[in-house]
């Protein structure tokens, strides 16, 4: 027989009392927050107090698939949970007429006439004309544009006497997370993984607590806690280190290219970046190569530094040069060992767990490279990038396959 929620829910994760607009769960990666923001929909809505609803996630997508048709969303909540089934012979029989969901329409209608609309903080002008007295509104970190998409659910909660918004999110060092956290109308709650470690793998509790306890992305991801500091930027200058290497001390050899297509003032830098593990199991940043080049330009580069170095292996970023790198590389090299790589996460994303490396100081710089520095350090998150960071994403490519497998980094690097 499945459980009620409100009999295995712990304390934290049952509807606050008090007169708050905005309940806030900052917590960690699999603390229930998805099973606790479907739950308080489900509890709200069916108390007859609510009826007019949002679901909003990243995008359409993720609110379907997590948020209405995930394991932990409002479908399985509606037709497990015994607050809103019936039982027959020990077994969980739906009560069909809870609700209905039309995929096409994007909509939740339930039998007491309330309906919640589907919607994607991506086109979040979409929100325009629509009103609310409930919105539910997960993994908000990962929004594209926070304030603005902020600004539209909050001119949407405007129904009833008093419309609230749940917000089940990990954090990430933002400023606007901050400052909605201390507002005086918000309910803040947080959480850590550990709390739900009877229905996590124990092995991935271990892995976590061992890799990830007491630094920065660890708080953020685990503990639940916005790491924000005055800088608020990716990368700390006090975390790069110097430290020199023979060649001989280098197991192998990677060279990340973020290239460009086209070569004038406009045009973005082709990033050049060649790194080494050694065998004391660092990472060695050994040259940035990286500058405005014509394709063939780059490619001579490329290819020198390969014979130069000895690398084993080319990485490079394909999503706007396509067949060109692999074309221009091939016709020098024949033969040149080629991985092409796709983006397919923002650039910020891709650079935090590389950030993670050098504050636990996995990875060093051989010398001063100030352009690749700057680009590094004035990565914020709470500013749009200003200009695309080239030296940095072939720094990231380099990291990501000069390190490979061989351990924690497998699994914070998901490119």
């Amino acid at each position: 027989m499945q459980e009620n929620w409100s009999d295995i829910a712990r304390n934290n994760q049952k509807i606050p009392a008090g007169d708050w607009s905005l309940w806030m769960i900052l917590a960690g990666r699999g603390f229930g927050k998805t099973r606790t923001g479907a739950e308080s929909v489900m509890q709200m809505v069916l108390s007859g107090e609510y009826k007019r609803i949002a679901i909003i996630g990243k995008n359409l997508k993720e609110a379907r698939d997590i948020m209405i048709e995930g394991p932990s969303g409002i479908l399985s909540t509606a037709y497990l949970s015994t607050t809103h089934c019936e039982y027959q012979d020990g077994e969980a029989s739906p009560v069909q007429n809870v609700l209905k969901y039309y995929p096409s329409k994007r909509q939740v209608q339930f039998e007491n006439g309330a309906k919640a609309y589907i919607l994607g903080a991506d086109n979040y002008d979409s929100l325009r004309g629509l009103q609310f007295d409930l919105i539910w509104v997960d993994e908000f970190a990962k929004f594209h544009d926070h304030e603005e998409s902020w600004n539209q659910i909050m001119f949407t909660l405007r129904l009833g006497k008093a419309p609230r918004c749940i917000m089940t999110t990990t954090p990430k060092p933002l400023t606007i997370l901050k400052e909605l956290s201390e507002k005086k109308t918000t309910h803040l709650t947080q959480g850590t993984t550990f709390e739900n470690s009877k229905n996590l793998s124990a092995r991935f509790v271990e892995t976590m607590h061992a890799t990830y306890m007491n630094t920065r992305l660890g708080d953020q991801e685990l503990l639940g806690e916005i790491t924000l500091d005055q800088q608020n930027t990716v990368w700390k200058k006090e975390n790069i280190v110097y430290k020199d290497i023979d060649h001989d001390a280098l197991d192998r050899i990677v060279i990340g290219v973020d290239p460009s297509v086209s070569c004038s003032e406009t045009s973005d830098e082709t990033g050049i970046v060649v790194a080494g593990v050694g065998f004391d199991n660092n990472i060695y940043i050994l040259e940035d190569l990286s500058g405005k080049y014509s394709p063939p330009e780059w490619a001579k580069i490329i290819c020198r530094a390969y014979k130069d170095y000895g690398a084993s292996k080319i990485v490079a970023e394909t999503n706007n040069g396509g067949d060109l790198v692999r074309e221009m590389l091939t016709t020098i090299y024949p033969y040149i060992p080629f991985k092409e790589t796709k983006a397919i996460k923002g650039k910020i994303a891709r650079a935090e767990p590389i950030a993670l490396l050098y504050e636990a100081r996995k990875i060093f710089h051989t010398k001063r490279f100030k352009e690749l520095e700057d680009q590094m350090c004035s990565m914020s998150y709470d500013e749009k990038l200003k200009s695309s960071p080239d030296r940095v994403d072939a720094l990231v490519w380099a990291v990501g396959a000069v390190k490979g497998g061989r351990d924690c980094v497998a699994s914070i690097i998901s490119f």
